[in-house]
C-alpha cells in the first residue's frame, strides 16, 4: 500500500527540498527525458502495471505544445510502491515524498513523479483505467491519460502559482472529438471548476456543447430531484458500496475518506469539490465552506448514512452571498 505516515523535515531539508525541485522542474534536457521516459515505462510494462503519463508528455500529444522538465506517473495507490522498487531496481534513486499522493524517482538527472491521487480526491480507478489511450510519442508507444480525464485533472490542479494547468485543459478543449458524456460524469470530481472551464472555453469561441453546460449547471444549482446513487470504492474492482452499509472489517482512513468524497461530490444537493474531510479511527472532522444551512445539513446526512456509527463533527461555514449596500443606476 502507498499510504503510510509522513515524516517531518527539518528547516534544512525543506530547503534542500526546495532547491532540488526548482532543478528538476527548470534545468532538465529533453534527450535525458525521452531515455528515462523510456526505461521508466518499459520497467512499468514489463511487470504489466496499469499506468498513464500525463502532465507535459500527454499535453504535447493531446493538443499543446509544451517544453516539459519531468515526467508524471499516474498509477493506482496499490502499485505506487511496487512501481518505486522496480525503478529503484532500473537504477533510480527513490524517494517517498509524501505518502498520501506523491512518490519521487531519478535517473539521468531526470525527476519522475508517481502520482497515485490527484486534487480532487482522483484516482486512477477502473474507470479511468478503461479510457486510457496508447499514443505514439517520439517513435515508441505509451499509455496516456484520456483527454476528458486529463481536463478534469487539470481543472482541479489549476492555482494562481501554476496557471498553465488552465492552459492545457484549454488546448486540449481546442482539439475537440471529446466524449463529452464521459467529461460530463467525471466532472463530478470538480464540477465548479469544470463549469468555469468550460465555459470560459466558450468565451474564446471553442467549441463547447451548450447542453453539456446546461447540464452541468443543473447537476450542481439546481436541486429538485435527489436520487441517491450507490458510491463505487475507487480501487474496489467494480464493487460497490451502497448508502448505509458498513464494511464488514474495519478498512483504512484513507478508502473511508474516498467514500465519503466520493458520496458528496455525486450528491446534487451538495456538488462541492472544496469541502475537506479529515478521518480517524472513530472520528470523521469535515470543513470548508458551503453556501446554505442545507447543504451543510445534506453533509451531515450523506456521512451518516455511510458511517452511522463515527463520531461526525461538521466545521463546514455556511457563507452567505450579500448582494451590494447600494447600486449605482444607469440613466
Amino acid at each position: 500500500m502507498a499510504f503510510n505516515k509522513k515524516i517531518p523535515l527539518t528547516r534544512q531539508q525543506e530547503v534542500d527540498q526546495k532547491e532540488r525541485d526548482f532543478h528538476d522542474h527548470n534545468l532538465t534536457l529533453l534527450p535525458n527525458i525521452l531515455s528515462t521516459l523510456f526505461v521508466t515505462i518499459d520497467a512499468i510494462e514489463e511487470k504489466k502495471i496499469p499506468y498513464a503519463v500525463f502532465g507535459g508528455i500527454a499535453v504535447k500529444e493531446l493538443g499543446r505544445p509544451r517544453v516539459t522538465h519531468d515526467i508524471d506517473i499516474f498509477v493506482k495507490p496499490d502499485d505506487a510502491d511496487d512501481v518505486l522498487e522496480i525503478l529503484k531496481q532500473n537504477g533510480f534513486e527513490i524517494e517517498k515524498r509524501d505518502p498520501f499522493w506523491l512518490y519521487k524517482a531519478w535517473r539521468d538527472n531526470v525527476l519522475v513523479d508517481i502520482i497515485f491521487r490527484s486534487c480532487g480526491d482522483i484516482y486512477f480507478e477502473e474507470e479511468v483505467i478503461e479510457h486510457v489511450r496508447r499514443i505514439p510519442y517520439c517513435g515508441k508507444f505509451v499509455n496516456a491519460i484520456s483527454p476528458e480525464d486529463f481536463i478534469i485533472i487539470k481543472s482541479a490542479a489549476h492555482r494562481e502559482e501554476n496557471p498553465h494547468h488552465w492552459h492545457d485543459a484549454l488546448a486540449v478543449l481546442t482539439q475537440g472529438n471529446l466524449d463529452w458524456e464521459y467529461l460530463l460524469k467525471r466532472a463530478r470530481h470538480s464540477p465548479r471548476r469544470v463549469l468555469a472551464l468550460l465555459i470560459y472555453a466558450q468565451s474564446n469561441d471553442i467549441a463547447i456543447p451548450n447542453d453539456i453546460i446546461q447540464k452541468l449547471y443543473k447537476s450542481i444549482f439546481e436541486h429538485s430531484v435527489y436520487s441517491p446513487e450507490p458510491v463505487t470504492h475507487p480501487y474496489a474492482s467494480g464493487k460497490t458500496k451502497p448508502y448505509g452499509v458498513l464494511p464488514l472489517e474495519k478498512e483504512a482512513a484513507i478508502y473511508t475518506k474516498g467514500r465519503i468524497m466520493e458520496a458528496l461530490t455525486t450528491d446534487e444537493r451538495i456538488a462541492e469539490h472544496d469541502i475537506r474531510v479529515v478521518v480517524s479511527d472513530s472520528n470523521i472532522v469535515v470543513k470548508g465552506e458551503v453556501f446554505s444551512s442545507e447543504q451543510k445539513e445534506a453533509v451531515n446526512e450523506v456521512i451518516r448514512r455511510l458511517e452511522p456509527s463515527m463520531e461526525l463533527k461538521n466545521l463546514l461555514h455556511v457563507r452567505i452571498l450579500m448582494p451590494p449596500e447600494a447600486s449605482e443606476s444607469i440613466s
